[in-house]
């Protein structure tokens, strides 16, 4: 198998060997990932003005002494690219003219610094000295923030994940509600920039992609974070929200570089420890309301880091030459919980529900709820079909079906009392579901200047985690949840600098990555047949057998059993070379950004599922009410109301991507700048290395079941047409689609100086994001359908519990041909798919008020085209459509139980049907036939690339630095979101148009950290004494304020926006097609016992009478899906008061309090019902609606040096 990474890590040998793998191509390579986004650049002129050329440049590290020597151009210019972040002095000297020093410049990650120089006449021997610890002007057109050191390190972090700070640049979010972020939480798959949307933003470390491929296969988003490393490991990064370099590709949002720390000539280090416990954290909001204690929790998270100069006494000095970083954590939490869930009485395994009631809230009592016979379906007086109940609410011992029983006596009894005000079962059992976290990370690099022209950087990152919870309440077989949920990840890079000459260099990088997830949804090693499932069911099954079965019940019992798990590798491998040539005013630099992706599934999820409810055992058999019928009793019948067997196959998955791009940096004049640039993607389409997928729907074919097929049963005689085509076979491509080969993305920046103190700058650029999903696997997957009825759910198939699925369907790949999926719904790709096309720009001015302040006013846009959308093309017509769907003046019955509405199934007992409904029942709906492909169910065609996006935001960006003692950013990002695709009505083609999900109007961040001057070598007290030091001085506040406008409300899937429908505001009844909230009124149509249907409120706000909703005239709604309500805002303050002692010379004790959440203040934004048959329509559900952490304590300490 020709792979670079591991198919799986089920032995350490396999894992051993391909690590092996994965160090000798990344070494062979000899290729890593320093950004060259970080230079330094300027122009050196005499007194007048007049340039100066072949001027000696040294740029200076003043942490490790390694100089990077240049000569100014003719035009007087220079550039120094391929540094790292940190502090240097940069020096320009020429013959006949004094020496000029800058001294303490801090370079930033991803940052151009301008540092111009104007000799004066004299000796080379005499300096000329200027500290340059101010704030630098931009010297490009990107947007975007940069985190430091000293915020990475000294902010609070609920988790210890760097990446928790990515929310901190103007036109960034992170998710609708602030919560801990572990280390090893993926922040990318919250992350959106710009109007981006979550997840589609391009990751890197140390300038290379970060991008670790994902091993559930055919993800639309970006890759998983590949490796995360400590936060005592990180220096800085930078968010870079409008990305106009070249450089920066597939995504649709923005770019973000992470720098680790290097090593110095001196030693440095930290060694910490994170604690919280339960007696520090407050409870949240819903605990306090039911009077319950807090939940307990335990976590501890340690670690060290150390870098500096290799020195191996007597047998070498690495100072000024190499220099090593390596770094350790630790984490271990629990998190106990209780999870409060519904179980069956115990006397009701034995038939008996003679004790069963329902609250009804009307009466606020509680009433018999009756059990009724499945076999009993009759019409009484009045002609409805009914059921007759059970005597005494007791199934006879006879009716008890003995797997049913089985699979029954797996639930625990009841432990406490139900909920008042809820069912007399609900609520019943509470049980311990403790979340288990372990989690370990190591990194080692190593930073070597082996001369003046050549610089090697070679880094060495792993992280494993493992996670158990149970999420069914229950333990041991029928046991659901997380056992374990794992992830490792491998990594290595390498970075190789050279430089040819002065004006000439060279970089060439790679990062490899393997990711390995493992998902375990349930104890493995049970036997199915011990259930009284047949030993034929179980072969079927193959290794799925070994999994307890996934039993889902209705009236709110918690489920049984899991549907497996999975194994998923993903690998991946980032190659950059590229070239630096400094030439006149220009910086060209010209690379290829290559990546090879790779995605692996050894087993996936599936299996065997049963699912019931009521259906069976209530009076009518299409109408539900709480006073008849029980799952419990359904199921203890023998029957179900639905479910399946699920055979997934393995896969393995490719894909390669390949990307040129030349940047040219211009200094036009000494005030303006242009970064030209244009990029090249060949995003090459995913092939699955053994063709196990699905490629189009033929919709001309005439299928090869017609010959089986009875055309006077078909409404139009036939013949049937469609059928499933499959990649690689039969001359079609092995791609998923076809290549695109037009992704041209130029891009264009500016940098104006108005002045000393102000530049304007701005720029346009085009980026095409990470492809979408793949195909099915329809052939090579299959799915078993249970049949619960043959007519219309009149009456059950069963009992049949004890061979629920006498027929298997297995995998027949692509042998069937157009007989594939028949009876089922299929989807597949447009094979003309297009990449999404993603336009940013912007304008603004960027002003340096005093010496270490920055303001920055932005306008920035963006817009998506070619985003994915689908449709279905195997619709029911519009005419049969209308018959029965009351909202366009149909009934019903006319498709579900009206004369006519079933008919003879024209595919019964037809082979290729087999595992269908379609093969199984005599009857089939009539306005099925109606489909254009009548012999399949719905047909999704995916990624049509009908969607479109856009956003406008202003964006305000400030910084104030007081010395060393104080860091404020602030940032305030005013934005609106749009989106267009798909249908808001797609019977009769209505496109959609809406407010984003991810829309947020306000954004504010405030982040600051504030070392108060006062003890000795402080500006206030700097020559107290020690003891009072120790008492007074060394304090230090840090802190982070985040506020978040809410996010749209939408009515539920199931629910209307009526196309006349209107709520008059402010008294004006000339407002047209727009509902104005949910609070006013709801409605719905009702079936009466005659089978009619009867508009009526469901809400008692109506006030008995609803004439202000307009009576809706039948026809297409409207395209604007939006309810213009919100979600409540988010407001999130987290500190971190810390005390700082030194203890001798350069080591000192760090003592940290951090709170998050400090004011304690609840967010809401879950449980907010959107239910209109719900009592809490249009409110928060005070039991579940709060979304953040509450206030968390938790205590550190650092031993640094």
């Amino acid at each position: 198998m020709n792979t670079f990474g591991n198919a799986g890590i089920s032995t350490k040998r396999t894992a051993v060997t391909n690590l092996l793998r994965l160090i000798c191509i990344v070494f062979l390579l000899l290729s890593g990932a320093t950004s060259f986004a970080q230079e330094f650049t300027g122009r050196v002129t005499d007194s007048s003005g007049a340039a100066i050329a072949k001027a000696k440049i040294s740029v200076t590290n003043q942490d490790t002494k390694v100089v990077v020597n240049t000569v100014t151009t003719h035009s007087g210019d220079y550039t120094v690219p391929y540094l790292r972040p940190g502090l240097y002095s940069v020096s320009a000297e020429a013959q006949g003219f004094s020496q000029e020093v800058h001294t303490e410049i801090t370079l930033q990650v991803g940052q151009t610094a301008t540092i111009n120089f104007a000799l004066v006449v004299g000796s080379v021997t005499e300096t000329v000295t200027v500290r340059t610890d101010e704030a630098l002007l931009a010297g490009s057109g990107d947007v975007g923030e940069v985190v430091e050191s000293t915020r990475v390190s000294e902010l609070p972090l609920n988790g210890s994940n760097p990446m928790a700070l990515l929310g901190l640049s103007a036109g960034a979010t992170l998710g609708a509600a602030p919560h801990a972020m572990r280390p090893f939480d993926d922040v990318q798959a919250t992350l959106s920039i710009n109007g981006g949307g979550q997840g589609n933003n391009e990751i890197l470390l140390d300038g290379v992609s970060n991008e670790a491929a994902r091993g559930d296969a055919y993800q639309a988003t970006n890759g998983q974070i590949g490796y995360i490393a400590p936060a005592s490991a990180v220096a800085e990064f930078k968010i870079i929200t409008n990305p106009y370099n070249a450089m920066y590709g597939r995504a649709s949002g923005g770019a973000v570089d992470m720098t680790l720390k290097t090593g110095t000539n001196q030693l440095h280090g930290s060694v910490y420890e994170y604690a919280r416990r339960t007696f520090l954290d407050a409870n949240t909001w819903q605990n306090d309301y039911y009077h319950n204690p807090t939940p307990p929790q335990t976590r501890n998270q340690y670690g060290a880091e150390l870098d500096g100069p290799v020195v191996l006494p007597k047998l070498y000095n690495g100072r000024d030459k190499t220099f090593f970083t390596l770094a350790f954590e630790n984490w271990s939490s629990t998190d106990p919980g209780t999870m409060t869930t519904s179980v069956p009485e115990p006397q009701w395994l034995t038939g008996d529900f003679s004790n069963l009631t329902y609250y009804d809230p009307n009466t606020q009592s509680y009433k018999p709820e009756i059990i009724y016979d499945p076999l009993t379906l009759h019409a009484n007086a009045s002609g409805v079909l009914v059921r007759d109940p059970f005597p005494g609410n007791i199934i006879p011992a006879s009716r008890l079906d003995p797997v049913a029983l089985k699979i029954l006596s797996y639930y625990p009894k009841p432990n406490t009392a139900p909920t008042a005000g809820l069912n007399p079962w609900n609520n019943n059992y509470e049980t311990p579901v403790p979340l288990v976290d372990t989690y370990r990370n190591f990194l080692a690099k190593i930073d070597q200047n082996i001369s003046g022209k050549d610089r090697v950087s070679l880094r060495y990152g792993f992280w494993e985690r493992f996670e158990t919870q149970s999420q069914n309440g229950l333990y041991g077989a029928p046991a659901e949840g997380e056992f374990p949920h794992a992830e490792r990840v491998n990594t290595l890079y390498a970075d190789w600098v050279h430089t040819f000459a002065p004006n000439l260099l060279f970089d060439f990088k790679a990062s490899g990555i393997v990711r390995v997830n493992i998902e375990n949804t349930g104890p493995a090693g049970f036997d199915i047949t011990s259930l009284g499932f047949p030993a034929t069911l179980a072969s079927g099954l193959g290794g799925y057998a070994n999994y307890f079965p996934s039993i889902q019940f209705g009236d709110n019992f918690t489920s049984l059993g899991s549907s497996g798990g999975q194994k998923a590798i993903g690998n991946s491998l980032a190659m950059l070379p590229s070239v630096t040539w400094i030439k006149g005013k220009h910086a060209i630099h010209a690379g290829l950004d290559w990546r090879i992706l790779q995605n692996s599934t050894r087993s996936v999820q599936g299996g065997m599922s049963l699912s019931t409810g009521r259906t069976w055992t209530q009076q009518s058999y299409t109408t539900g009410d709480p006073a008849s019928g029980n799952s419990v009793a359904s199921f203890l019948l023998g029957t179900a109301d639905g479910g399946s067997i699920s055979l997934n196959p393995n896969t393995f998955e490719s894909q390669h991507y390949y990307a040129p791009f030349v940047q040219d940096d211009w200094k036009v004049t000494s005030r303006l700048t242009l970064n030209l640039g244009i990029r090249y993607d060949l995003n090459a389409p995913p092939i699955e290395r053994h063709n196990r997928a699905d490629y189009i729907f033929d919709t001309n074919v005439v299928n090869p079941v017609n010959s089986q097929v009875n055309p006077g049963l078909l409404p139009n005689g036939g013949p049937l047409k469609g059928g499933l085509t499959f990649l690689g076979v039969d001359g079609n491509p092995r791609a998923f689609y076809a290549l695109v080969k037009n992704d041209v993305q130029p891009r264009f920046g500016f940098t104006y100086r108005l002045d000393e103190r102000t530049t304007l700058e701005g720029g346009f650029g085009i980026m095409y994001r990470n492809v979408a999903p793949g195909p099915n696997q329809y052939g090579f997957s299959a799915s078993t359908s249970y049949i619960s009825s043959f007519d219309g759910g009149k009456t059950p198939t069963g009992p049949n519990l004890s061979n629920p699925y006498p027929t298997i369907i297995q995998p027949t790949g692509a042998s069937l041909g157009y007989l594939t999926a028949l009876g089922q719904g299929p989807y597949f790709i447009n094979p003309h798919y297009k990449t999404p096309q993603y336009q940013s720009f912007s304008i603004g001015v960027q002003h340096r008020f005093l010496k270490s302040d920055m303001f920055q006013l932005n306008y920035v846009g963006s817009r998506t085209y070619h985003n994915d959308s689908n449709d279905n093309i195997n619709r029911i017509p519009t005419a049969a459509f209308e018959n029965c769907n009351i909202l366009y003046g149909g009934n019903p019955a006319n498709c579900n139980s009206g004369p006519g509405s079933y008919v003879t199934n024209p595919f019964y007992n037809i082979a290729p049907f087999q595992g269908t409904g379609y093969y199984s029942s005599p009857t089939i709906q009539a306005i099925q036939l109606t489909r254009p492909f009548p012999a399949f169910t719905d047909i999704q065609e995916y990624q049509l690339n009908n969607g479109r996006s856009w956003y406008n935001a202003m964006q305000v960006t400030a910084m104030h630095q007081w010395d060393k003692f104080l860091t404020v950013h602030a940032t305030y990002t005013w934005s609106k979101t749009m989106d267009s695709g798909g249908y808001a009505d797609q019977t009769y083609r209505i496109p959609a148009r809406s407010i984003d999900g991810n829309d947020y109007t306000h954004g504010i961040t405030l982040s600051g950290v504030w070392l108060l001057p006062v003890g000795r070598g402080k500006y206030f007290g700097g020559n107290m004494n020690r003891i009072l030091d120790e008492a007074i001085g060394g304090w230090e506040l840090a802190a982070l304020y985040k506020y978040q406008s809410g996010f749209p409300w939408q009515l539920n899937g199931s629910t209307m926006y009526l196309s006349d429908a209107w709520v008059p505001r402010h008294s004006d009844p000339t407002i047209p097609n727009s509902i104005r909230g949910v609070k006013p009124c709801a409605a719905q149509y009702v079936e009466q016992n005659d089978g009619s249907y009867l508009l009526t409120p469901i809400q008692a706000n109506c006030g008995g009478h609803y004439n202000f909703i307009v009576n809706p005239q039948y026809g297409a709604t409207q395209n604007i899906i939006y309810s213009g309500i919100r979600n409540p805002g988010t407001s999130d303050l987290d500190v971190n008061l810390s005390k700082n002692f030194a203890i001798y010379d350069r080591v000192r004790l760090q003592l940290r309090l951090e709170v998050f959440n400090a004011p304690n203040h609840p967010v809401f934004t879950g449980g907010y019902d959107n239910n209109p048959t719900d009592p809490g329509f249009g409110t928060i559900n005070k039991t579940n609606g709060q979304t953040n952490d509450p206030r968390q304590v938790q205590l550190g300490a650092k031993l640094l040096w």
